[in-house]
């Protein structure tokens, strides 16, 4: 059997081993630039014929006229003032309405949920950016206790 000391001695190492490959770098790896491309020679413009010496046809300026006026708008006549309304007794409440049409019956199902439910957002939920080594932690952590329980394990047995 294995000596117990050299066996712990060996798990540490592992641990170590395993926490090291799972962590992530501690700077981001930058992003390469695009190769720099030089720019196209210029080429100068094809030679075209000069533009014609005569100018352009002028048209006259349409004439100036002043826009018509328009008139302000008529302000309606004051509405009259209404009486106060005479007081009238409300009606009284039907006894014709049957106590099943006033409250659900119970085999009834609960109403659904809106279709404009409100999405729970909250800010210390982790966005896939804040936390993408998750999987590296979950991988070390799960080496670490199979680590562990194959120590406890060998200690048992030896």
């Amino acid at each position: 059997m294995m000596d117990p000391q050299a066996l712990l001695c060996f798990t540490f190492i592992y641990i170590v081993f395993a926490g090291a490959g799972a962590q992530s770098p501690s700077t981001p790896p930058t992003a390469t630039p695009p190769p720099v491309s030089s720019p196209p020679p210029a080429t100068p413009p094809p030679v075209s014929s000069p533009p014609p010496a005569t100018p352009p046809p002028v048209s006259p300026p349409p004439p100036a006229s002043p826009p018509p006026a328009t008139p302000p708008p008529a302000t309606p006549p004051p509405a009259p003032l209404a009486s106060p309304p005479a007081a009238v007794p409300a009606p009284a409440p039907s006894k014709k309405k049957s106590k099943a049409a006033s409250s659900p019956s119970p085999l009834s199902s609960p109403p659904a949920p809106s279709a404009e439910a409100p999405v729970p957002t909250s800010s210390d939920s982790p966005t896939p950016s804040q936390n993408d080594n998750s999987g590296a932690v979950e991988t070390m952590v799960g080496r670490m206790v199979m680590l562990g329980m194959g120590y406890v394990f060998m200690m048992v047995l030896g």
